[in-house]
Protein backbone atom coordinates (compact mmCIF):
# COMPACT_ATOMS: atom_id res chain seq x y z
CA UNK A 1 0.00 0.00 0.00
CA UNK A 2 2.53 2.23 0.85
CA UNK A 3 4.58 1.68 -2.65
CA UNK A 4 1.31 2.66 -4.12
CA UNK A 5 0.74 5.77 -2.10
CA UNK A 6 4.72 6.79 -3.05
CA UNK A 7 4.03 6.05 -6.89
CA UNK A 8 1.22 8.08 -6.80
CA UNK A 9 2.32 10.88 -5.29
CA UNK A 10 5.33 10.30 -7.52
CA UNK A 11 3.39 10.63 -10.62
CA UNK A 12 0.68 13.56 -9.82
CA UNK A 13 3.98 15.82 -8.83
CA UNK A 14 5.70 14.93 -12.47
CA UNK A 15 2.42 15.85 -13.74
CA UNK A 16 2.46 19.03 -12.16
CA UNK A 17 5.63 20.09 -13.27
CA UNK A 18 4.90 19.15 -16.74
CA UNK A 19 2.18 21.20 -16.79
CA UNK A 20 3.31 24.38 -15.04
CA UNK A 21 6.57 23.75 -17.72
CA UNK A 22 4.26 23.85 -20.49
CA UNK A 23 2.09 26.98 -19.22
CA UNK A 24 5.41 29.01 -18.95
CA UNK A 25 5.91 27.44 -22.53
CA UNK A 26 3.01 28.99 -23.43
CA UNK A 27 3.06 32.06 -21.62
CA UNK A 28 6.88 32.98 -23.68
CA UNK A 29 5.16 32.39 -27.21
CA UNK A 30 1.89 34.81 -26.34
CA UNK A 31 4.65 37.34 -24.79
CA UNK A 32 6.63 36.89 -28.33
CA UNK A 33 3.77 37.36 -30.39
CA UNK A 34 3.43 33.64 -31.95
CA UNK A 35 -0.61 33.55 -31.70
CA UNK A 36 -0.45 36.02 -33.67
CA UNK A 37 0.35 34.62 -36.45
CA UNK A 38 -0.13 30.44 -35.69
CA UNK A 39 -2.71 28.09 -33.96
CA UNK A 40 -2.19 24.83 -33.08
CA UNK A 41 -3.81 23.14 -35.42
CA UNK A 42 -5.35 25.80 -38.35
CA UNK A 43 -3.05 27.35 -40.41
CA UNK A 44 -3.64 31.29 -39.67
CA UNK A 45 -0.99 33.85 -40.84
CA UNK A 46 1.25 31.20 -40.97
CA UNK A 47 1.29 27.70 -40.92
CA UNK A 48 -0.35 25.61 -38.13
CA UNK A 49 1.80 24.48 -35.45
CA UNK A 50 1.12 20.57 -36.14
CA UNK A 51 2.44 21.16 -39.99
CA UNK A 52 5.28 22.73 -38.30
CA UNK A 53 5.58 19.73 -36.04
CA UNK A 54 5.29 17.48 -39.54
CA UNK A 55 8.15 19.78 -41.29
CA UNK A 56 10.74 19.42 -38.41
CA UNK A 57 9.60 15.67 -37.17
CA UNK A 58 12.94 14.03 -35.87
CA UNK A 59 15.46 17.17 -36.72
CA UNK A 60 17.07 18.22 -33.32
CA UNK A 61 15.17 21.97 -32.23
CA UNK A 62 18.45 23.67 -33.22
CA UNK A 63 17.52 22.87 -37.06
CA UNK A 64 14.25 24.28 -36.34
CA UNK A 65 14.97 27.04 -34.64
CA UNK A 66 17.40 27.82 -37.49
CA UNK A 67 14.65 27.52 -39.63
CA UNK A 68 12.53 30.30 -37.63
CA UNK A 69 15.88 32.78 -37.49
CA UNK A 70 16.22 32.61 -41.27
CA UNK A 71 12.28 34.16 -41.95
CA UNK A 72 12.39 37.95 -41.79
CA UNK A 73 8.95 38.09 -40.68
CA UNK A 74 10.07 36.41 -36.85
CA UNK A 75 12.52 39.43 -36.45
CA UNK A 76 9.88 41.05 -33.90
CA UNK A 77 8.87 38.05 -32.32
CA UNK A 78 13.17 37.14 -31.78
CA UNK A 79 13.42 40.46 -30.06
CA UNK A 80 11.25 39.66 -27.65
CA UNK A 81 12.37 36.67 -26.52
CA UNK A 82 16.08 34.54 -25.93
CA UNK A 83 17.63 31.34 -27.40
CA UNK A 84 16.47 28.93 -24.38
CA UNK A 85 13.00 30.42 -24.15
CA UNK A 86 12.51 29.76 -28.24
CA UNK A 87 14.35 26.58 -27.62
CA UNK A 88 11.66 25.52 -24.88
CA UNK A 89 8.87 26.89 -27.63
CA UNK A 90 10.28 25.07 -30.17
CA UNK A 91 10.24 21.44 -28.47
CA UNK A 92 6.81 22.08 -27.41
CA UNK A 93 6.41 22.76 -31.01
CA UNK A 94 7.62 19.70 -31.97
CA UNK A 95 5.11 17.76 -29.91
CA UNK A 96 1.94 18.85 -31.25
Amino acid sequence: MRKILIATAVGLAAAAMQTAAQAAVEDDMKGAGCPACHEVDKKKVGPSFKDIAAKYKGKAADEAMAGMKSKPVHKAALGKTNDAALKSMIEWVQKQ
